[in-house]
């Protein structure tokens, strides 16, 4: 156990800076999934269901991408990650990750015990409050949401970082294996093919293909700066090969879905690099502060004003030109609403906002995952 003694890096500056745009990008994906007019209006046949199922082909992959960011980040190190290294991670993310989690899954426990009195709509499959036993409060904070290995809690978003902490308790393990040699990249690329049984298999592939670049890679830089030519073709067509329903095995789709995910990943990564690149001044370590309050928060806005929308709409027969309009409408409105909140409790209550977002509000190296 004493020989866990492997060289790691931060991201360099560029790349620290790509982070910081990448993480905002993300976020608005995942703000898009959040606020699909589908499920609560279950027009399935029409042109903005089938416009938003080829759109997901992008929107999803912002949760394979975080995971990415976050083995290369859990790792990184001026001094190399060591037990001592992971000991002192693990205590950091206490206030990070943890602390956070509990506090957020709190405030949204709370929320829909008030809101569900007025719109019981919103609460779906959640009891309400008064009738919630002591298990139904405890799994509010692990897998009150869907069943099994796709729970989650009441904070729905927040499963991410369930799993991340999870995932993440096993990082020597991973580096263990992976600084054995450049060739052990094969095996998160052959667990991320693995029709998902479990449903984490994915996460741990990606969090070790973080690793695995902070460990092979001198500098993230030098992998984004020259753009990779086949990356668009091939996530056009494993997309394609994705979306297009047809009876193929479980494996085969596993595959197709998780070459989408690599080659799209890497496609918006390079694009970020390159917006970077033109905007050098601007510090989008910074800037990208807000991020994991709008992570956390942004579901509190999107379940009532998704569920409003979807009445209007269903109410007035609206096309799919007002579908599309109303979910970028719903997408812009949730960022802003969040953003808006999270300066004004920057400005009121800077200790309780520190709390809830998982920071210090000091200068960091680089973003945290």
């Amino acid at each position: 156990m004493e020989r866990l003694n492997v060289q790691t890096r931060y991201p360099d500056a560029m790349a620290s800076h790509t982070i910081g745009l990448l993480r905002w990008v993300l976020m608005a994906l995942i703000v898009v999934i959040h606020t699909d007019l589908v499920a609560d209006t279950g027009c399935t046949n029409t042109a903005y269901a089938i416009l938003y199922r080829w759109a997901g082909n992008v929107v999803w992959l912002a949760s394979p991408l975080f995971f990415l960011i976050s083995g290369y980040l859990f790792v990184a190190s001026d001094s190399g990650f060591t037990w001592r290294t992971f000991s002192e991670k693990c205590q950091r993310r206490l206030k990070t990750w943890l602390i956070p989690y509990l506090l957020w899954n709190t405030l949204f426990l709370l929320f829909y015990g008030l809101v569900g009195l007025v719109l019981p709509s919103i609460l779906g499959e959640i009891p309400p409050l008064q009738e919630m036993t002591l298990t139904d409060i405890l799994k509010a904070y692990c897998c009150i949401r869907g069943e099994g290995f796709n729970s989650g809690p009441i904070d729905w978003p927040l499963w991410f970082l369930r799993d991340l902490m999870l995932i993440a308790l096993f990082s020597p393990l991973y580096v263990a294996i992976i600084r054995c040699h450049k060739v052990t990249i094969l095996i998160p690329l052959l667990l991320g093919c693995i029709p998902h049984q479990l449903g984490f298999e994915s996460e741990i592939a990606f969090f070790m293909i973080g690793i695995w670049l902070n460990i092979w890679f001198p500098s993230l830089s030098q992998l984004l700066r020259k753009p990779v030519w086949w990356s668009l073709p091939l996530y056009l067509a494993a997309s394609i090969l994705v979306t297009v329903s047809v009876p193929v095995p479980a494996w085969s789709i596993a595959t197709f879905t998780f070459i989408r995910n690599l080659s799209g990943m890497l496609l918006i990564a390079q694009i970020c690099y390159q917006v970077i690149n033109r905007h050098s001044s601007t510090d989008w370590r910074a800037m990208s502060e807000p991020v994991f309050f709008v992570f956390a928060f942004h579901f509190m806005i999107t379940r009532p004003l998704t569920k409003l929308s979807a009445n209007w709409l269903m109410a007035h027969n609206a096309g799919s030109r007002a579908f599309s309009m109303v979910h970028l409408l719903n997408v812009i409105l949730t960022i802003v609403i969040t953003v808006l909140i999270y300066k004004l409790l920057r400005q009121l209550t800077p200790t309780i906002c520190n709390w809830l977002s998982g920071t210090n509000n000091k200068t960091i190296k680089s973003p945290q995952p």
